[in-house]
């Protein structure tokens, strides 16, 4: 099959230096795009990167932070850590941050360009589509995917995983093994970077390929069905062997079993049902979340039927659906009336939900809308004239910047501007007047504290282990930490006994807090909303 607006034939030397061009233009402008709506929406650091950060220098600087539980915990991003740790001895986190975005938005960028090529996107509307994209997703989720708010691994396994689909789109129609092959190289990288992503991306191109399999059987003949096989072969084999440095860790934390089959159960219901229940958990999905993904599936589909569908758009469609397919898979697993650990058979759900089964649909919702609805107005402008052309995309990409502008957060959760500010103040002082071996006890909305501080924390909410022993500790540290505070409360006054009790089963060495209190010791820091108390 040939297909001259994707490029699928045999090209020539000239043809071959376009493709090089088109991609280098397409990428550059995109990722631009791409990383000035990131900085604009989400501040440096964004809400994930101080726990994927931090987490990657204590990776290879085991001294850092040593007392700190979460960084002592499991690794379950290997392979991104050792990438990006080295990174954070060289210069500060929010330059590592800086840097891990902008390559990220590349990466993001260069993904979308292959995958808009083999739907058949020129470079106009190839840009087009991802700024429709940028404007979609700042508008909302399904169940928290984003793409654009920062810097962590899933940015780029994302970016590596389009660029998969696309080159299984080509392999698809051409019956070509090199796509196939090249397809699953990316894939593989993507989930040794990601496994959840990468995992994800490469299921759904195998039940993509069933449901062609099953056409190609029917319309294409037997040969055309041996070569659909030899394809997915190709693909598989490819992503498994280059996803084993990633894969390997990720499933040894997984096979895990120091502890019984009790407690590994308890931890996973605390993951899911607890923790990450605003992930995991359909029942804790809000209408506006499901409104959302219902426009964007209608808006996908009508764009799609209304433009007459070619065969590459179809096939990825047919992937779209596949994702849809293991969302409503996990909406059917994890829905509940009752309280979750009354549902019968939790066990079981909570360790199939754990693997996010929402993940790729909602990355794809606005991924496949914006690119159907390019496809769509490229279709209908074919005879327009490039200035119009140009007119449209122009304003679409300023539209982009409209809802990161409107929805940008300059403090994170839970902390007014002069309270953030004051809290940048506080530890500031405490990396310079503490011992860097101190641990801190910190309050639940603590926000980037190693990042700022570079001091170890006895247990932060945010930082959750991701391996079963690590998410029990976390679980009974937090509790203990609330009953502690009810019972030294009670008597109006945090008193020394409270304190010594505090350091004997923590053993933490300072206090920092804006609500405990009050304490019958001076602080050694006091603002206007932040004081920190040395524990005896």
């Amino acid at each position: 099959m040939k297909t001259a607006s994707t490029g699928f034939e045999r090209q020539s030397g000239a043809q071959q230096r376009h493709s090089v061009v088109f991609f280098l233009l397409s990428t550059f402008c995109i990722g631009l795009m791409f990383l000035a709506v990131s900085l604009l929406s989400s501040p440096i650091p964004g809400v994930n990167e101080p726990h994927y950060l931090c987490k990657a220098r204590s990776f290879v600087d085991a001294d850092w932070c040593h007392r700190d539980f979460f960084l002592a915990s499991a690794n379950a991003h290997y392979c991104f850590f050792w990438l990006v740790g080295p990174l954070t001895q060289l210069c500060s986190f929010a330059m590592a941050a800086q840097i891990g975005r902008s390559v990220s938005a590349f990466v993001l960028a260069g993904g979308w360009t292959v995958l808009g090529r083999a739907t058949g996107l020129s470079i106009s509307y190839g840009i087009l589509s991802a700024a429709v994209y940028a404007f979609l997703s700042q508008l909302g989720s399904f169940s928290g995917e984003w793409l654009l708010d920062g810097f962590e691994s899933k940015v780029a396994a994302w970016g590596l995983g389009l660029a998969a689909i696309g080159f299984w789109i080509r392999g698809s129609l051409c019956g070509c093994p090199r796509w196939m092959a090249m397809a699953g190289f990316l894939c593989g990288i993507g989930a040794t970077l990601h496994p959840v992503v990468g995992g994800w991306i490469a299921v759904c191109i195998c039940m993509a390929w069933l449901f062609d399999w099953v056409a190609a059987r029917c319309f294409k003949g037997r040969q055309g069905a041996i070569n659909s096989v030899i394809g997915i072969i190709t693909f598989s084999v490819s992503t498994i062997v280059v996803a084993l440095p990633g894969l390997i860790p990720a499933f040894q934390l997984l096979l895990d079993d120091s502890l019984g089959r009790e407690d590994r159960e308890l931890a996973s219901f605390i993951q899911v049902f607890w923790r990450l229940k605003h992930h995991l958990d359909p029942t804790e999905l809000t209408t506006l979340q499901w409104m959302y993904a219902g426009g964007l599936l209608t808006i996908a589909i009508l764009a799609f039927v209304s433009w007459h569908a070619k065969s590459h758009a179809a096939l990825l469609l047919k992937f779209f659906f596949a994702s849809l397919a293991v969302a409503l898979a996990g909406v059917a697993i994890g829905w509940h009336t009752v309280e979750a650990k009354d549902m019968n058979d939790w066990q079981w759900r909570a360790a199939l939900l754990k693997f996010y089964p929402f993940r790729t649909f909602d990355a794809m919702l606005p991924i496949v809308a914006a690119i159907f609805v390019a496809l769509k107005l490229q279709h209908r402008l074919t005879f327009t004239s490039k200035k119009v052309v140009s007119v449209v995309v122009i304003v679409f990409c300023g539209l982009a910047f409209v809802p990161a502008a409107l929805h940008r957060e300059i403090t994170p959760p839970g902390y007014t501007a002069d309270q953030f500010t004051e809290w940048q103040t506080v530890c500031e002082w405490i990396r310079a007047e503490t011992p860097d071996t101190a641990l801190f006890l910190t309050p639940r909305e603590s926000f980037a504290f190693k990042w700022f501080a570079e001091r170890a924390e006895y247990v932060c909410y945010k930082d959750c282990p991701q391996d079963a022993v690590g998410i029990l500790e976390w679980n009974r540290r937090l509790w203990w930490l609330h009953d502690w505070t009810l019972k030294s409360s009670t008597d109006g006054v945090y008193d020394r006994y409270d304190l010594e009790e505090l350091r004997a089963k923590t053993d933490c060495d300072f206090i920092l807090t804006r609500m405990l209190g009050p304490f019958n010791v001076a602080p050694v820091w006091q603002g206007k909303h932040w004081q920190i108390i040395k524990i005896p």
